[in-house]
C-alpha cells in the first residue's frame, strides 16, 4: 500500500481545520501523512492543530511558521513529503469516507500521473448548492484548476518542476496548466467526493479585489511564458487560446464590481489588447459556443459565448459596467 502525503495549508482556520482533519483521520485508505502547515494564523489555529498532532503523531506532521502565503507553502511541502502520492485539501473543506482510496485505485490501476474528479458544494446549513462530476472529456482538465479533488504522483510534480506561482491570483492555475498539458497520462474519473466548502467568511467568498488591486499580469505572463519555453503552446494551441479566453471573461466580469466606467473601460482594452497580442485569432475561436467546450457546464459555455459577442459587438465594455452595478 503506497503513502498518500496530504497537503494542508492552514490560516485562521480554527472553527473548521478539526472538522477537515476529522475527515482525513477517518478515510478507508489508511496509509497516510498529513502535512499540516500554519501559515501564521492569527486565531488558535496551532492550538488545534497540537490537540491532534498529540493524538495522531504518527500521522500529523505539524509545521508552524511565519506567513509565507499558499503558494510557498504547498511548493515546499510537496518537496518536504513523504509520499509517493500528493494530494492537497483546504482547511475549510472536508472529504468522503472513501475519497483517497478511490483516486488511489485509479490512479495506479493505469499507472497515471495526475487522476481528477468533480466536487459538491456544501453550505454552512449542510445543504448542497453545487456539484459537479466532471465528464471524460479533454476540456474536463481545465474545468477545475485548484489542486484539490485531484491525485497527483509525487515524482510526477518533482520532475517535470510543477510549482504554484506566488501571486495573489490564480497561483493555482500556472501549477496545473502545466500539470495537465505535460502529461498525456490523465485520468478523469465521474466521482464527487471533494466538499468545498461554501465559507460567507473565508477570502475566497468575499467581495473579490478588483482588477486594479491584483496581479493579472504576472499571472498572465508567466503562464504564457511557462506554455511558450516547455514548448506546450504550439501542440496545445487551441484549447491553451480557449483557456485564457475563458479566464479573462470571467475576470473581466467578477473583478470590476463598483469600479467607474472609466476605469472599467481602461482595464477592459488593456487586458483584451493582451489576448489579442499572444492570440490574434481568438475572436475566432471554434471551441468557444453555445455547445463547446464539450463538458463544459451550459452557463459557462452560455456566459462566455454572449460576452464574446457582445465584445465582437464593441458592447463589452457596457456589459461590463452593468453586470458590475449587480
Amino acid at each position: 500500500m503506497k503513502k498518500v502525503s496530504l497537503i494542508v495549508p492552514v490560516y485562521n482556520s480554527e472553527k473548521y481545520i478539526g472538522k477537515c482533519l476529522d475527515s482525513i483521520l477517518n478515510q478507508t485508505y489508511t496509509n497516510l501523512e498529513i502535512l499540516v502547515i500554519n501559515d501564521g494564523s492569527k486565531d488558535n489555529s496551532q492550538e488545534v492543530i497540537n490537540n491532534y498532532k498529540e493524538k495522531y503523531p504518527d500521522k500529523i506532521v505539524a509545521i508552524e511558521q511565519s506567513n509565507k502565503g499558499v503558494a510557498i507553502t504547498r511548493n515546499e511541502s510537496i518537496k518536504r513529503a513523504n509520499g509517493d502520492y500528493i494530494m492537497f485539501v483546504d482547511n475549510d473543506d472536508f472529504l468522503d469516507k472513501d475519497y483517497i482510496e478511490i483516486f488511489v485505485k485509479a490512479i495506479e490501476d493505469g499507472e497515471y500521473d495526475v487522476v481528477l474528479g468533480g466536487y459538491r458544494r456544501p453550505n454552512e446549513a449542510g445543504k448542497i448548492i453545487k456539484t459537479l462530476s466532471l465528464q471524460d472529456e479533454e476540456w474536463s482538465k481545465f474545468m477545475i484548476m485548484a489542486p484539490w479533488a485531484k491525485i497527483y504522483k509525487k515524482q510526477y510534480l518533482i520532475d517535470n518542476n510543477i510549482e504554484f506561482l506566488s501571486v495573489n491570483l490564480g497561483e493555482d492555475i500556472y501549477f496545473n496548466l502545466k500539470a495537465m498539458l505535460v502529461s498525456k497520462k490523465i485520468k478523469i474519473i465521474p466521482y464527487t467526493g471533494y466538499n468545498w466548502f461554501f465559507n460567507t467568511s473565508s477570502v475566497s467568498n468575499t467581495t473579490q479585489k478588483n482588477i486594479t488591486q491584483l496581479q493579472v499580469y504576472e499571472l498572465l505572463d508567466s503562464c504564457y511564458e511557462m506554455v511558450s519555453k516547455e514548448g506546450l503552446l504550439e501542440e496545445n494551441y487551441e484549447i491553451i487560446k480557449t483557456h485564457f479566453t475563458r479566464y479573462i471573461v470571467w475576470l473581466i466580469s467578477f473583478s470590476t464590481k463598483k469600479l467607474s466606467y472609466k476605469v472599467i473601460s481602461e482595464e477592459y482594452d488593456k487586458i483584451f489588447k493582451w489576448l489579442e497580442e499572444k492570440f490574434p485569432d481568438y475572436k475566432t475561436n471554434k471551441m468557444i459556443s453555445y455547445k463547446k467546450p464539450v463538458g463544459e457546464l451550459f452557463t459557462i459555455r452560455f456566459l462566455t459565448k454572449t460576452f464574446l459577442i457582445a465584445h465582437n459587438l464593441h458592447l463589452g465594455k457596457l456589459l461590463t459596467y452593468i453586470y458590475s452595478k449587480i
